[in-house]
């Protein structure tokens, strides 16, 4: 386990206090990896106790929650990519009065696009496209919506692929002449694209039903609160356009979002 001489952070967000544990050289690396609206926390949790771990010969490190092995052993970097994962995950299948949606958002005037999607979907390349086009930005991984069908800002980095790969690295959305947003907004549009190289703009409507059925497929926590889940996201889909079909390019795709949402 970690030294005597670990340090400990405990946050609390969305309702849901976590805590990270690392050895003095890694801790200032790990306080840049908190969780989006993270706020330090009174107390520490009695679940959700992530730490970093050095591995037997010390080169190495283990990621490690509630005293058990997720992942490991890794180098630092990669070490930190789990674990920001992770706690992030743990939030979005916690959170009490949230629901979390796989999917990318942002804001044009007072009202949001969901673009949902899984890892690797293109959600992150569609997100910036329409961010460099005046939208503001809320998320590229978490629609985060309360009860009432409102979607909250999540405004984590932006993992932007490194050439093509799967690899990525984490840009601040300034970097792309953007800002985040910073209030919950009604749905406008909820947009499922799906990318194919070369082909044209060809997206069809949907029922709020079925915007809704497809949104509860990208929920985190649809297994574990079914009802919750199901409720936040047929509000969230009441009032909104919702298309399902093909994309290509993502500036051009970004444009058509913009000019449907209007």
């Amino acid at each position: 386990m970690t030294g005597e001489s670990a340090e400990t952070v405990a946050v609390e967000a969305f309702g849901v206090t976590v805590a990270v544990t690392a050895d003095p050289e890694h801790f200032v690396a790990v306080s840049d990896f908190l969780p989006p609206g993270a706020r330090p926390a009174r107390h520490p949790p009695e679940s959700g106790r992530f730490a970093l771990v050095k591995d037997a010969d010390e080169a190495l490190l283990n990621v490690v929650c509630d005293e058990k092995l997720i992942a490991g052993p890794f180098d630092l970097r990669l070490a930190l990519g789990i674990l920001d994962a992770e706690l992030r995950m743990h939030i979005a299948l916690h959170a009490p009065d949230h629901v979390f949606v796989h999917a990318g958002v942002v804001g044009v005037g007072e009202r949001a696009i969901i673009l949902p999607g899984r890892s690797f979907a293109g959600k992150t390349t569609l997100v910036a496209a329409l961010v460099q086009a005046g939208a503001e930005y809320w998320s590229d991984e978490y629609a985060v919506l309360d009860g009432g069908g409102l979607v909250h800002p999540y405004p984590k980095h932006l993992s932007v692929r490194i050439d093509d790969t799967r690899a990525t690295e984490e840009q601040p959305v300034e970097s792309l002449g953007g800002r985040a947003g910073d209030r919950p907004l009604p749905v406008a549009l909820i947009a499922f694209t799906h990318y194919r190289p070369g082909t044209a703009w060809a997206l069809h409507p949907r029922t709020a039903g079925e915007g809704a059925v497809k949104l509860l497929e990208h929920s985190v926590a649809a297994r574990s609160r079914p009802e919750q889940v199901l409720a936040a996201v047929r509000r969230a889909a009441t009032d909104a356009l919702v298309l399902e079909g093909d994309r290509g390019d993502a500036d051009q795709a970004a444009s058509a979002l913009l000019d449907v949402s209007d």
